[in-house]
């Protein structure tokens, strides 16, 4: 496995939102409430990306449908109609950044 930084943690304060495109996927680096987040860069619902949605209060709102998702749950909120999650994926901390850990091969 190799570490690949994302960002310097002194980067980061709460509302910082990162496109981050790694091994083919779209992911999104954000934090809210002081805690760092990776995620898939789509909307359950329809695959919009996520780039541009707002962000409060363990809510994540997809600027495309409105729809809230839980942080903590990845489950949406405000909708019957999606019954898909968030996707999260697993963070690194290493010394005064964090990553992810990647396959080498």
């Amino acid at each position: 496995m190799a570490y690949v930084e994302l960002a310097k943690l002194h980067e980061i304060e709460d509302g910082f939102m990162r496109p981050v495109r790694l091994a083919g996927l779209e992911l999104l680096l954000l934090q809210d409430a002081g805690r760092l987040y990776l995620i898939a860069n789509q909307c359950p619902h329809r695959q919009a990306p996520l780039t541009r949605a707002t962000l409060s209060g363990g809510v994540l709102r997809c600027p495309s449908h409105g729809i809230e998702f839980s942080l903590a749950s990845g489950r949406a909120l405000n909708s019957s109609e999606c019954q898909a999650g968030l996707t999260f994926y697993p963070l690194v901390y290493e010394g005064s950044t964090v990553g992810v850990e990647v396959s080498d091969r």
